[in-house]
Protein backbone atom coordinates (compact mmCIF):
# COMPACT_ATOMS: atom_id res chain seq x y z
CA UNK A 1 0.00 0.00 0.00
CA UNK A 2 0.84 3.34 -0.76
CA UNK A 3 0.82 6.31 1.41
CA UNK A 4 1.65 10.15 1.24
CA UNK A 5 2.66 11.51 4.13
CA UNK A 6 2.80 15.55 5.45
CA UNK A 7 3.39 17.47 8.15
CA UNK A 8 2.40 20.15 9.47
CA UNK A 9 3.91 22.55 11.65
CA UNK A 10 2.64 26.19 11.92
CA UNK A 11 4.18 29.49 11.29
CA UNK A 12 4.91 30.53 14.62
CA UNK A 13 6.71 27.07 15.24
CA UNK A 14 10.51 26.33 14.54
CA UNK A 15 10.01 22.96 12.29
CA UNK A 16 13.94 21.58 13.32
CA UNK A 17 12.06 21.19 16.92
CA UNK A 18 9.83 18.36 14.95
CA UNK A 19 12.20 16.92 13.34
CA UNK A 20 13.26 14.33 15.08
CA UNK A 21 9.69 13.24 15.92
CA UNK A 22 8.34 13.50 12.36
CA UNK A 23 11.50 10.44 11.24
CA UNK A 24 11.01 8.11 13.51
CA UNK A 25 7.56 8.19 12.54
CA UNK A 26 8.58 8.02 9.26
CA UNK A 27 10.57 4.99 9.93
CA UNK A 28 7.79 3.31 11.54
CA UNK A 29 5.08 3.77 8.79
CA UNK A 30 7.65 2.41 6.60
CA UNK A 31 8.44 -1.00 8.19
CA UNK A 32 4.55 -1.66 7.00
CA UNK A 33 3.83 0.76 4.04
CA UNK A 34 5.61 2.27 1.12
CA UNK A 35 5.70 5.66 2.42
CA UNK A 36 6.61 8.83 0.07
CA UNK A 37 6.18 12.34 0.98
CA UNK A 38 7.19 13.28 4.52
CA UNK A 39 7.14 17.22 3.78
CA UNK A 40 6.76 19.75 6.44
CA UNK A 41 4.16 22.78 5.17
CA UNK A 42 3.20 25.70 6.81
CA UNK A 43 1.72 27.68 4.14
CA UNK A 44 -0.43 27.39 1.02
CA UNK A 45 3.18 28.12 -0.73
CA UNK A 46 4.39 24.84 0.83
CA UNK A 47 1.37 22.78 -0.38
CA UNK A 48 2.18 23.57 -3.64
CA UNK A 49 5.83 22.75 -3.77
CA UNK A 50 4.74 19.65 -2.10
CA UNK A 51 2.07 18.86 -5.27
CA UNK A 52 5.42 19.49 -7.42
CA UNK A 53 7.40 16.98 -5.87
CA UNK A 54 5.19 13.79 -5.41
CA UNK A 55 1.83 13.22 -7.25
CA UNK A 56 -0.37 12.27 -4.29
CA UNK A 57 -3.20 11.45 -6.92
CA UNK A 58 -1.18 8.18 -7.38
CA UNK A 59 -1.45 7.31 -3.51
CA UNK A 60 -3.87 5.11 -2.02
CA UNK A 61 -4.08 7.06 0.86
CA UNK A 62 -2.66 10.00 2.58
CA UNK A 63 -1.50 10.41 6.31
CA UNK A 64 -1.94 14.19 7.94
CA UNK A 65 0.17 14.64 11.03
CA UNK A 66 -0.82 18.26 12.47
CA UNK A 67 2.31 18.85 14.80
CA UNK A 68 1.05 22.11 15.61
CA UNK A 69 -2.38 24.04 16.01
CA UNK A 70 -2.62 26.75 13.34
CA UNK A 71 -2.19 23.88 10.33
CA UNK A 72 -5.41 23.31 9.48
CA UNK A 73 -5.51 26.13 6.52
CA UNK A 74 -2.53 24.98 4.12
CA UNK A 75 -3.33 20.84 5.58
CA UNK A 76 -7.40 21.00 4.51
CA UNK A 77 -5.81 21.60 0.59
CA UNK A 78 -5.06 18.04 0.13
CA UNK A 79 -9.06 17.28 -0.19
CA UNK A 80 -8.49 18.36 -3.94
CA UNK A 81 -6.54 14.83 -4.58
CA UNK A 82 -9.71 12.81 -3.65
CA UNK A 83 -8.26 10.16 -1.46
CA UNK A 84 -8.80 8.75 1.49
CA UNK A 85 -7.19 10.37 4.69
CA UNK A 86 -6.13 9.69 7.91
CA UNK A 87 -5.07 12.34 10.78
CA UNK A 88 -2.18 11.43 12.96
CA UNK A 89 -2.79 13.93 16.27
CA UNK A 90 -1.00 13.86 19.75
CA UNK A 91 -1.68 15.20 22.61
CA UNK A 92 0.53 17.97 22.68
CA UNK A 93 1.23 21.34 20.97
CA UNK A 94 -2.53 21.45 20.31
CA UNK A 95 -2.23 18.85 17.60
CA UNK A 96 -5.46 16.75 18.34
CA UNK A 97 -7.66 19.81 18.02
CA UNK A 98 -6.01 20.88 14.54
CA UNK A 99 -7.02 17.22 13.82
CA UNK A 100 -10.36 17.45 14.81
CA UNK A 101 -11.19 20.26 12.52
CA UNK A 102 -9.67 19.10 9.78
CA UNK A 103 -11.12 15.70 10.30
CA UNK A 104 -14.94 17.39 9.63
CA UNK A 105 -13.76 19.70 6.54
CA UNK A 106 -12.68 16.49 4.71
CA UNK A 107 -15.70 14.41 5.49
CA UNK A 108 -17.74 17.84 4.89
CA UNK A 109 -16.37 17.32 1.33
CA UNK A 110 -16.98 13.39 1.16
CA UNK A 111 -13.10 12.55 1.50
CA UNK A 112 -12.73 9.76 3.49
CA UNK A 113 -11.47 10.99 6.74
CA UNK A 114 -10.94 8.78 10.39
CA UNK A 115 -8.14 10.54 13.18
CA UNK A 116 -6.36 8.69 15.08
CA UNK A 117 -3.87 8.93 17.81
CA UNK A 118 -1.70 5.84 18.11
CA UNK A 119 0.68 3.77 15.61
CA UNK A 120 -1.64 0.85 15.67
CA UNK A 121 -4.89 2.94 15.03
CA UNK A 122 -3.12 4.32 12.43
CA UNK A 123 -1.88 1.08 10.73
CA UNK A 124 -5.95 -0.58 11.24
CA UNK A 125 -7.46 2.61 9.35
CA UNK A 126 -4.96 2.50 6.63
CA UNK A 127 -5.60 -1.21 6.44
CA UNK A 128 -9.50 -0.46 6.18
CA UNK A 129 -9.00 1.77 3.19
CA UNK A 130 -7.22 -0.70 1.56
CA UNK A 131 -10.05 -3.05 2.21
CA UNK A 132 -12.48 -0.61 0.78
CA UNK A 133 -10.00 0.30 -2.04
CA UNK A 134 -12.84 -0.70 -5.09
CA UNK A 135 -15.77 0.64 -3.90
CA UNK A 136 -14.02 4.23 -2.67
CA UNK A 137 -11.97 4.28 -5.93
CA UNK A 138 -15.27 4.19 -7.73
CA UNK A 139 -16.77 7.11 -5.70
CA UNK A 140 -13.74 9.40 -5.18
CA UNK A 141 -12.10 8.84 -8.68
CA UNK A 142 -15.27 10.29 -10.69
CA UNK A 143 -15.20 13.39 -12.68
CA UNK A 144 -18.03 15.33 -13.12
CA UNK A 145 -18.73 18.48 -14.91
CA UNK A 146 -21.32 21.19 -15.31
CA UNK A 147 -22.39 22.77 -18.63
CA UNK A 148 -23.36 26.72 -17.99
CA UNK A 149 -24.70 26.96 -14.20
CA UNK A 150 -26.88 25.74 -11.42
CA UNK A 151 -30.35 26.96 -11.55
CA UNK A 152 -31.27 29.85 -9.09
CA UNK A 153 -34.21 28.62 -8.19
CA UNK A 154 -31.58 25.46 -6.10
CA UNK A 155 -31.56 27.86 -3.01
CA UNK A 156 -30.65 24.78 -1.24
CA UNK A 157 -27.98 23.38 -3.43
CA UNK A 158 -24.59 22.33 -1.65
CA UNK A 159 -21.75 21.01 -3.06
CA UNK A 160 -17.93 21.19 -2.31
CA UNK A 161 -16.43 18.04 -4.60
CA UNK A 162 -14.48 18.96 -7.16
CA UNK A 163 -15.44 19.10 -10.54
CA UNK A 164 -15.43 20.92 -14.14
CA UNK A 165 -16.73 24.07 -15.25
CA UNK A 166 -17.56 24.40 -19.03
CA UNK A 167 -19.29 27.78 -20.10
CA UNK A 168 -22.58 27.81 -22.05
CA UNK A 169 -20.33 30.09 -24.36
CA UNK A 170 -17.97 27.11 -25.01
CA UNK A 171 -21.41 25.07 -25.18
CA UNK A 172 -22.66 26.98 -27.88
CA UNK A 173 -19.13 26.97 -29.57
CA UNK A 174 -19.70 23.10 -29.90
CA UNK A 175 -23.29 23.28 -30.88
CA UNK A 176 -22.49 25.66 -34.05
CA UNK A 177 -19.98 23.05 -35.13
CA UNK A 178 -22.51 20.31 -36.12
CA UNK A 179 -24.98 20.06 -38.32
CA UNK A 180 -28.73 19.55 -38.98
CA UNK A 181 -28.00 16.57 -40.39
CA UNK A 182 -25.68 15.18 -37.73
CA UNK A 183 -28.57 15.94 -35.52
CA UNK A 184 -31.35 14.26 -37.33
CA UNK A 185 -29.38 11.32 -37.68
CA UNK A 186 -28.90 10.86 -34.16
CA UNK A 187 -32.51 10.96 -33.12
CA UNK A 188 -34.22 9.47 -35.95
CA UNK A 189 -34.45 6.05 -34.16
CA UNK A 190 -35.68 7.50 -31.17
CA UNK A 191 -38.14 9.37 -32.83
CA UNK A 192 -38.84 6.08 -34.81
CA UNK A 193 -39.52 4.63 -32.06
CA UNK A 194 -41.92 6.42 -30.05
CA UNK A 195 -45.55 6.07 -29.55
CA UNK A 196 -46.75 9.08 -30.48
CA UNK A 197 -45.13 12.52 -31.12
CA UNK A 198 -46.82 15.99 -29.84
CA UNK A 199 -45.83 19.02 -29.89
CA UNK A 200 -42.23 19.33 -31.60
CA UNK A 201 -41.65 19.27 -35.34
CA UNK A 202 -38.59 17.98 -37.19
CA UNK A 203 -36.78 21.29 -36.72
CA UNK A 204 -37.26 20.87 -32.64
CA UNK A 205 -36.16 17.08 -33.11
CA UNK A 206 -33.16 18.16 -34.89
CA UNK A 207 -32.01 20.67 -32.10
CA UNK A 208 -32.07 17.90 -29.59
CA UNK A 209 -29.79 15.99 -32.15
CA UNK A 210 -27.60 18.52 -32.25
CA UNK A 211 -27.24 19.80 -28.31
CA UNK A 212 -26.85 15.49 -27.71
CA UNK A 213 -23.89 15.91 -30.14
CA UNK A 214 -22.48 19.07 -28.28
CA UNK A 215 -22.73 17.35 -25.46
CA UNK A 216 -21.25 13.93 -26.55
CA UNK A 217 -17.95 15.41 -27.91
CA UNK A 218 -17.74 17.54 -24.55
CA UNK A 219 -17.52 14.82 -22.40
CA UNK A 220 -15.13 13.18 -24.59
CA UNK A 221 -13.08 16.37 -25.01
CA UNK A 222 -12.71 16.76 -20.93
CA UNK A 223 -13.18 13.20 -20.00
CA UNK A 224 -16.08 13.32 -18.24
CA UNK A 225 -17.86 10.62 -16.46
CA UNK A 226 -21.68 12.72 -16.47
CA UNK A 227 -23.05 16.02 -16.18
CA UNK A 228 -25.11 18.25 -15.25
CA UNK A 229 -26.38 21.24 -17.71
CA UNK A 230 -27.98 24.41 -16.94
CA UNK A 231 -30.85 23.89 -19.21
CA UNK A 232 -32.66 26.59 -18.93
CA UNK A 233 -30.68 29.29 -20.05
CA UNK A 234 -30.57 27.30 -23.47
CA UNK A 235 -34.14 28.24 -24.09
CA UNK A 236 -33.61 31.54 -24.50
CA UNK A 237 -30.80 31.38 -27.01
CA UNK A 238 -31.72 28.11 -28.87
CA UNK A 239 -35.72 28.23 -28.57
CA UNK A 240 -34.85 24.57 -27.48
CA UNK A 241 -34.41 22.28 -24.41
CA UNK A 242 -31.69 19.08 -23.95
CA UNK A 243 -34.32 17.04 -22.21
CA UNK A 244 -34.14 14.06 -24.68
CA UNK A 245 -30.72 14.36 -24.67
CA UNK A 246 -30.80 13.83 -20.68
CA UNK A 247 -33.01 10.67 -21.24
CA UNK A 248 -30.76 9.65 -24.27
CA UNK A 249 -27.54 10.05 -21.99
CA UNK A 250 -29.11 8.31 -19.48
CA UNK A 251 -30.36 5.25 -20.97
CA UNK A 252 -27.09 5.25 -22.65
CA UNK A 253 -25.42 4.66 -18.95
CA UNK A 254 -24.05 8.23 -19.00
CA UNK A 255 -25.19 10.28 -15.40
CA UNK A 256 -27.00 13.03 -16.83
CA UNK A 257 -28.69 15.76 -14.48
CA UNK A 258 -30.87 19.20 -15.21
CA UNK A 259 -30.78 22.70 -13.77
CA UNK A 260 -27.46 22.27 -13.02
CA UNK A 261 -27.69 20.30 -10.12
CA UNK A 262 -24.39 18.86 -8.76
CA UNK A 263 -25.84 17.04 -6.14
CA UNK A 264 -28.54 15.22 -8.08
CA UNK A 265 -25.40 14.23 -10.67
CA UNK A 266 -23.69 12.64 -7.54
CA UNK A 267 -26.86 10.65 -6.98
CA UNK A 268 -26.65 9.26 -10.44
CA UNK A 269 -23.22 8.96 -10.97
CA UNK A 270 -23.67 6.50 -7.24
CA UNK A 271 -26.27 4.71 -8.63
CA UNK A 272 -24.79 3.99 -12.05
CA UNK A 273 -21.46 2.99 -10.72
CA UNK A 274 -22.38 0.90 -7.80
CA UNK A 275 -25.48 -1.09 -9.45
CA UNK A 276 -25.70 0.08 -13.25
CA UNK A 277 -29.14 1.63 -12.72
CA UNK A 278 -30.19 4.72 -13.99
CA UNK A 279 -31.99 7.61 -12.53
CA UNK A 280 -34.96 9.56 -13.01
CA UNK A 281 -34.07 13.40 -11.56
CA UNK A 282 -37.83 14.42 -10.58
CA UNK A 283 -39.61 17.10 -8.70
CA UNK A 284 -42.23 16.44 -5.96
CA UNK A 285 -45.24 17.94 -7.56
CA UNK A 286 -48.23 16.53 -5.03
CA UNK A 287 -48.62 14.07 -2.14
CA UNK A 288 -51.00 12.34 0.59
CA UNK A 289 -50.79 10.76 3.09
CA UNK A 290 -49.36 7.40 1.47
CA UNK A 291 -47.93 8.18 -2.18
CA UNK A 292 -45.86 11.03 -3.93
CA UNK A 293 -45.79 12.47 -7.57
CA UNK A 294 -42.99 12.19 -9.12
CA UNK A 295 -42.78 14.41 -12.08
CA UNK A 296 -39.66 16.12 -14.81
CA UNK A 297 -39.56 16.76 -18.39
CA UNK A 298 -36.60 14.25 -19.01
CA UNK A 299 -36.18 10.71 -17.75
CA UNK A 300 -34.08 7.31 -18.76
CA UNK A 301 -35.62 6.32 -22.08
CA UNK A 302 -35.94 2.70 -20.56
CA UNK A 303 -39.69 2.22 -21.38
CA UNK A 304 -42.27 3.02 -24.20
CA UNK A 305 -42.58 6.96 -24.76
CA UNK A 306 -43.88 10.16 -26.30
CA UNK A 307 -42.32 12.73 -27.39
CA UNK A 308 -43.88 16.15 -25.92
CA UNK A 309 -42.35 19.57 -25.60
CA UNK A 310 -40.77 21.26 -22.67
CA UNK A 311 -43.87 21.97 -20.06
CA UNK A 312 -42.47 25.26 -18.75
CA UNK A 313 -41.81 26.65 -21.95
CA UNK A 314 -43.81 24.75 -24.32
CA UNK A 315 -40.39 24.51 -26.60
CA UNK A 316 -38.22 21.73 -26.95
CA UNK A 317 -38.47 18.35 -26.87
CA UNK A 318 -39.57 16.79 -23.55
CA UNK A 319 -40.06 12.80 -23.08
CA UNK A 320 -43.45 11.30 -21.51
CA UNK A 321 -41.64 7.70 -19.95
CA UNK A 322 -43.40 4.96 -19.19
CA UNK A 323 -40.91 3.63 -16.22
CA UNK A 324 -41.34 -0.02 -14.94
CA UNK A 325 -43.81 -0.64 -12.32
CA UNK A 326 -42.18 -2.37 -9.37
CA UNK A 327 -39.90 -1.03 -6.09
CA UNK A 328 -37.76 1.33 -6.04
CA UNK A 329 -35.65 3.95 -3.84
CA UNK A 330 -36.50 7.95 -3.62
CA UNK A 331 -32.70 9.58 -2.82
CA UNK A 332 -31.94 12.85 -2.06
CA UNK A 333 -29.04 14.02 -1.57
CA UNK A 334 -27.37 17.54 -0.52
CA UNK A 335 -24.04 17.82 0.65
CA UNK A 336 -22.71 15.52 3.22
CA UNK A 337 -26.76 14.59 3.97
CA UNK A 338 -28.87 12.07 2.53
CA UNK A 339 -32.68 10.39 2.78
CA UNK A 340 -33.78 7.51 1.67
CA UNK A 341 -36.73 6.25 1.63
CA UNK A 342 -38.91 2.60 -0.06
CA UNK A 343 -41.20 3.11 -2.48
CA UNK A 344 -43.46 1.20 -5.17
CA UNK A 345 -44.18 2.93 -8.24
CA UNK A 346 -47.98 1.60 -8.76
CA UNK A 347 -48.82 4.40 -12.28
CA UNK A 348 -48.29 7.29 -13.80
CA UNK A 349 -50.71 10.16 -14.47
CA UNK A 350 -50.54 12.45 -17.21
CA UNK A 351 -51.90 15.87 -15.92
CA UNK A 352 -51.42 19.15 -18.71
CA UNK A 353 -50.30 20.97 -15.69
CA UNK A 354 -47.44 19.49 -14.44
CA UNK A 355 -43.62 17.98 -16.41
CA UNK A 356 -43.71 15.48 -18.88
CA UNK A 357 -43.53 12.12 -17.49
CA UNK A 358 -45.35 11.72 -14.05
CA UNK A 359 -44.79 8.87 -11.78
CA UNK A 360 -47.23 8.13 -8.50
CA UNK A 361 -44.59 6.29 -5.66
CA UNK A 362 -46.01 4.63 -3.19
CA UNK A 363 -44.57 5.26 0.24
CA UNK A 364 -45.09 4.73 4.04
CA UNK A 365 -46.03 7.84 5.92
CA UNK A 366 -45.44 9.86 2.83
CA UNK A 367 -46.23 13.44 5.00
CA UNK A 368 -42.98 12.28 7.26
CA UNK A 369 -40.77 11.94 4.54
CA UNK A 370 -42.34 15.35 2.78
CA UNK A 371 -41.29 17.01 6.46
CA UNK A 372 -38.14 15.62 6.68
CA UNK A 373 -36.17 15.41 2.99
CA UNK A 374 -33.76 17.66 2.12
CA UNK A 375 -35.74 19.42 -0.86
CA UNK A 376 -37.14 19.25 -3.89
CA UNK A 377 -35.72 17.20 -6.83
CA UNK A 378 -35.49 13.54 -5.96
CA UNK A 379 -33.82 10.38 -7.98
CA UNK A 380 -35.93 7.55 -8.33
CA UNK A 381 -33.82 4.36 -8.67
CA UNK A 382 -34.51 1.12 -8.77
CA UNK A 383 -32.48 -0.69 -5.97
CA UNK A 384 -33.57 -1.70 -2.85
CA UNK A 385 -33.57 0.99 -0.44
CA UNK A 386 -31.57 -0.30 2.48
CA UNK A 387 -28.73 -1.98 0.15
CA UNK A 388 -28.23 1.75 -1.18
CA UNK A 389 -28.63 3.62 2.30
CA UNK A 390 -25.67 1.18 3.51
CA UNK A 391 -23.75 1.87 0.42
CA UNK A 392 -23.61 6.10 1.16
CA UNK A 393 -23.01 5.37 4.89
CA UNK A 394 -20.03 3.35 3.74
CA UNK A 395 -19.23 6.23 1.52
CA UNK A 396 -19.39 9.08 4.62
CA UNK A 397 -22.84 10.25 3.88
CA UNK A 398 -25.29 10.88 7.13
CA UNK A 399 -28.35 9.25 6.18
CA UNK A 400 -31.78 9.08 7.10
CA UNK A 401 -33.41 6.00 6.14
CA UNK A 402 -37.73 6.00 5.53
Amino acid sequence: MKVGVVFGVSELANPKAFEKKASEFITGLAKEFEVVGGFFISTRKDFREAKEEVNFNEVDAIVLYPLTGGTEGPLKEFFVYRRPIVIYGDPFNNSLAAGIELREYFRDRLVPSTLVKDFNELKAALLGYEDMKETLDKFLRMRIGIIGRVSPWLINEKFELPYTKISLKKFYEYYEATTEAEGWKVVEEIVGKAIEIKEPDREDLVKAGRIYLAIKRILEDYRLDGFTIGCFDLIGKLKATPCLALAMFNAEGIPAACEGELNALMGMMIARRFFDRPAFMGNIADYGESHIILAHCTAPLIGKYIIRSHFESGMGVGVDVQLPKGKASLLKIRGRKAVVASVEVVGQEHSNFRCRTQLKLRIEDAMDFIDGTLGNHHLLVYVDSEELADLLSELGFEVMLY
